[in-house]
């Protein structure tokens, strides 16, 4: 899930871009969080803009992500860009707190949450009307974004990032996401459909998933992208059949791609361009009210120590219930703990696992 530098073409287009984009922080849980905002040209306070969240990979940054065309997109089509930076995993790299082995233990579900209030307070963005998108780790967080903010997320688009296999285990979600999946066949980071890293899917399961939540068929309407670049990669879009609502499902294949982002001219599409042409079909029938930013007031545990032999101990503020996950995402231990601090004896072998709680509360676990 490394970040590859694959932006540098585009740091052409960032000189006329710069002037709109601000930096801004935001504070959770008392960690101080960092993201980029580009209102586009011309922005009236009045406007009612949809969001696009663009999410960096592993060891990336939102400043990268800036010079992926979205920017450019955002100007004509009125829309408002964010581009949040994760914090660093146990491996010191910048990361997503998404189900993973190379999460960060970040609180990024409030993160999202409190910045999707901030544009819906302060810039009247249209709560109906959010996306995310983003590259490789960034890509599986927004697999996970969709599942534990369903009530939030209009639309997403991942690129070059499966479903981390604990969401495909955990997640029902209530708002039947659309998704555009793009995913080169050659990629030797996120593997396309064999050699599986551990904790994360292929792209045929995760686009099973999706299908199921939507009801689509196994089969699809494919199309070849006119192949007019010199790139040795070739383009089909894969178009769900009786999915529901239709045309909700989408994956577009790079055939002969690695871990790399599409652009216009050097391949057949710019991936910013196909990603949004399909985020500006869906709006979100019922989005969640602005303050369920308040997580710190639900979060129902902590645990500690972590890394832990065993024996660990967990502070709730109320009685929950929680279940234990191994990489894999098969469940391994449900457990009910009262409220207060209570220690329990984990007779499971040493490795990562994964709690979580009744109101989809994640952290990770490591036992030595």
């Amino acid at each position: 899930m490394k970040n590859t530098l694959f932006f540098l073409f585009l740091v052409l287009f960032s000189f006329s871009a710069y002037c709109q984009l601000t930096t801004h922080t935001i504070n959770v849980g008392g960690v101080t969080r960092n993201y980029y905002k580009y209102l586009p040209t011309g922005y009236q306070a009045s406007e009612n803009l949809p969001v696009v969240f663009i999410l960096h990979g592993l060891g990336g940054n939102a400043q990268q992500m800036t010079l992926a065309g979205f920017s450019l997109i955002a100007d004509t089509a009125r829309i408002i860009a964010i581009y949040p930076d994760g914090l660093t995993n146990a491996g010191g790299q910048t990361a997503w707190n998404n189900g993973t082995l190379l999460s960060s233990a970040a609180d990024d579900i409030s993160f999202f949450n409190k910045m999707m209030d901030e544009m819906i307070l302060n810039q009247n963005a249209n709560p109906s009307k959010i996306y995310v998108t983003g590259f490789s780790m960034g890509g599986i967080m927004t697999h996970h974004l969709a599942c534990a903010l369903n009530g939030r997320i209009a639309a997403i688009g991942p690129m070059a990032g499966t479903m981390a296999t604990s969401d495909i285990s955990t997640c029902v979600p209530v708002y039947a996401t659309p998704v555009i999946h793009l995913h080169g066949t050659a990629d030797g980071t996120v593997p396309y459909n064999s050699g599986a890293l551990p904790s994360l899917s292929l792209v045929p399961q995760t686009m099973a998933f999706w299908r199921n939540v939507h009801s689509c068929a196994a089969t699809a309407d494919s199309t070849r992208i006119a192949d007019t670049a010199n790139d040795g990669i070739t383009v089909d879009r894969f178009v769900y059949n009786n999915c529901n609502p239709l045309g909700s499902v989408e994956l577009w294949r790079f055939n002969g791609a690695d871990h790399i982002y599409l652009y216009q001219p050097v391949n057949d599409i710019t991936e910013a361009v196909e990603i949004w042409k399909f985020f500006r079909k869906w709006q979100h029938p019922n989005p969640a009210a602005v303050g369920i930013s308040e997580l710190e007031k639900i979060k129902s545990f902590s645990v500690y120590p972590n890394p832990s032999s065993g024996a660990v101990k967990f502070i709730t503020e109320f009685k929950t219930t929680l279940e234990l996950f191994n990489v894999q995402g098969i469940r391994i231990q449900s457990l009910t703990v009262n409220g207060g601090e209570e220690i329990v004896q984990l007779n499971v072998s040493k490795g990562i696992y994964f709690l979580k709680d009744t109101n989809g509360s994640m952290e990770r676990l490591i036992i030595e």
